[in-house]
């Protein structure tokens, strides 16, 4: 097949989060598999470029920065996903697609799905990782009475509509889709990349003297790191020499909290800042715990899988798509969001008992084996774009 891969995100240039990760892995996945892949991802730069990756063609769009000042949010998905439209078009003339591939996130295919008619349809697919709709609802980011949530709303809701088929990282999401899009549910798979079990594997290394919590991800309120700080501010007088490793970028606003919260305990904080993913197994691990308590999250958290594939027990926050691959007293624990008592007993009970975390984290590793590795899991995303394909036809909407 010939696959076109939709992304803002991805490595190295626009590597931000899930969505690049899955990218990447898809299209090398895919191009393993003897598939003709091609990328479509933003220019950092404003120009477009094209470069060969290992066997994944990558064409880098830029947005209209350079025909207009673009002052908000909206705006950018509207004319970003223009410049997206028209990259596809023109890979599509030189040698017809199979099949193209957008996230819902920041609603890329909304220019090419109202430009699609029965005579230059290429059938289209919506991978669902986090709806702009749930984290309205649920973490209160866009307000819902703002012009980004009608308009963002909008246009992720038509290429959800517009599609020929959708399929979600997990079931949380697809929920929320069907709930406000109205998509029938049955008619969304719940599949993702999985992870590299190779990459991601326990290190040969030893365990950190000192107790040691692990976080990775961005630094920021909603992804529960001030929550680990007074977590583990709790359990820094009961636990000499423990450590919180926290992985990543943060606004200066937020890394002066984080200080201010363990000011108490000037060892207890450790801020290497961004660490590359090739370098994240070792750094998990040598924890004793990983821990990333989210106020919310789509799911299923790439991170929590990393982390698990590496052989570490973690702890996640019930009631959203974390709690899909973290089963709870078995490869991890689960505590209510922000419950910082709840997060500070979790810790503590795993701090307190190596040969439980030693158990948990073996579970946790022969659960992503079973579930979540990603030559399995891309085999799955394989079968489904080319019964797609082969069926050119939309269906899902109610």
């Amino acid at each position: 097949m010939k696959i076109a891969l939709v992304s803002q995100e991805y490595p190295p240039e626009t590597a931000k989060g899930g969505i690049g990760s899955q990218t990447f892995l898809k299209a090398h996945g895919l191009a393993a598999l003897g598939h003709d892949v091609h990328v479509i991802s933003r220019s950092p730069t404003g120009q477009q470029t094209e470069r060969n990756d290992n066997g994944v063609r990558v064409t880098r769009v830029p947005g209209f920065e350079l025909r207009m000042t673009v002052h908000t949010e909206a705006a950018d998905w509207l004319t970003y996903s223009t410049q997206v439209a028209a990259a596809v078009a023109a890979i599509h003339a030189k040698s017809p697609l199979d099949v193209v591939d957008f996230p819902e996130w920041g609603a890329e295919g909304f220019a090419h799905v109202l430009n699609q008619t029965e005579w230059n349809r290429i059938p289209t697919v919506i991978h669902l990782h986090g709806p702009l709709i749930m984290f309205a609802h649920t973490m209160g980011w866009p307000e819902v009475d703002s012009e980004f949530y009608r308009a963002g709303t909008f246009m992720e809701g038509t290429c959800v509509r517009l599609a020929d088929a959708v399929f979600s990282s997990s079931a949380c999401s697809a929920d929320w889709c069907a709930k406000h899009y109205g998509v029938v549910r049955e008619n969304i798979p719940v599949l993702h990349t999985g992870v590299d079990a190779e990459l991601f594997s326990p290190r040969n290394v030893p365990k950190s003297e000192r107790p040691t919590i692990v976080f990775a991800g961005k630094l920021a309120r909603n992804k529960g790191v001030l929550l680990l700080a007074e977590a583990a501010r709790r359990l820094a007088g009961e636990f000499p020499g423990l450590q919180l490793r926290l992985l990543g970028r943060g606004d200066a606003k937020v890394i002066e909290e984080l200080r201010s919260v363990t000011r108490a305990f000037p060892d207890l904080l450790d801020l290497p800042g961004f660490v590359d993913r090739r370098e994240l197994p070792e750094h998990f691990s040598r924890a004793h715990v990983f821990a990333a308590p989210s106020e919310y999250e789509g799911g299923p958290g790439f991170v929590y899988l990393e982390a698990m594939a590496c052989g570490v027990p973690v702890i996640a926050c019930a009631g959203s798509g974390a709690a899909e691959v973290v089963r709870d007293g078995q490869n991890g624990l689960l505590v209510p969001p922000r419950d910082v008592a709840a997060l500070t007993e979790s810790l503590r009970a795993l701090l307190r008992d190596n040969d439980r975390c030693r158990a948990m984290g073996d579970s946790a590793r022969q659960y992503v084996l079973a579930e979540a590795e990603s030559r399995v899991c891309i085999k799955k995303i394989e079968a489904f774009y080319a019964e797609v394909a082969k069926r050119g036809v939309r269906k899902g909407t109610a």
